[in-house]
């Protein structure tokens, strides 16, 4: 499989962030955060953050949030959209040139933004493992595979192998969340992927599973080490 097939072009951040806005239509993912997870007074770093999908969900509750993302497109949209949060620091840079102080962060944040790294995933883990704090951890989101919007862009087997991937990295699946994509209109979906024009959509509800998933900064360590 082509390797890049199931990305995004992250130029185009109107097709991305129209998309974007479909995910999770219900709230089912920011309902189990909010649940699970204690974001109080943290310090955050959200990494590969785009147009901004959680950026206000974390902003919310936590005393900082730097705010990570390498797309100028994107990363407009993402200021645009939290213009009145005081708590929110954008840095337009590479998670590969993040320049954070040590052992500052508490959390570290990705949402569906790690698996676009996997080529550089010992930068990036050493570069990350540098930032959080020794009680800290990574929290990410990822395409659990098997469901509907997988098999739409042919990555049901690439996704399993980035499941298997994350576990030999050290990372624990807390969960997978059952949540839906919910199209106002057919091109919505084709203007995201152009690639997959030729993709028949049975209906404008795609069933979408997706994984959280934790590591620990000590398993980090161990695995800088």
């Amino acid at each position: 499989m082509n390797k890049d097939l199931w990305r995004f072009d992250y130029n185009q951040g109107v097709a991305y962030e129209e998309f974007s806005r479909c995910q999770d239509a219900f709230g089912i993912i920011d309902g189990y955060l909010s649940s699970q997870y204690d974001f109080k007074g943290k310090t955050i770093l959200e990494v590969g953050a785009g147009s901004g999908k959680f950026t206000s969900f974390l902003s919310r509750e936590c005393s900082k949030l730097y705010v990570v993302e390498r797309s100028t497109s994107l990363m407009q949209i993402n200021r645009d959209k939290n213009l009145g949060a005081n708590n929110v620091e954008f840095m337009l840079t590479d998670a590969r040139d993040l320049i954070i102080l040590p052992s500052s962060v508490d959390l570290i944040f990705a949402g569906w933004s790690l698996t676009s790294m996997r080529d550089s995933f010992d930068i990036v883990f050493r570069k990350l493992g540098d930032i959080l704090r020794a009680d800290g951890m990574i929290l990410a989101i990822e395409n659990a595979g098997n469901d509907e919007f997988c098999e739409l862009l042919g990555i049901n087997e690439f996704t399993e192998g980035m499941r298997s991937t994350y576990a030999d990295l050290g990372f624990f699946s807390r969960t997978v969340v059952g949540t839906v994509i919910r199209l106002p209109r057919k091109g919505v979906f084709y203007n995201a992927f152009p690639g997959k024009w030729n993709v028949k959509l049975p209906s404008l509800d795609i069933q979408h599973n997706v994984s959280v998933l934790e590591m620990t900064a000590s398993v980090l360590q161990h695995q800088k080490g």
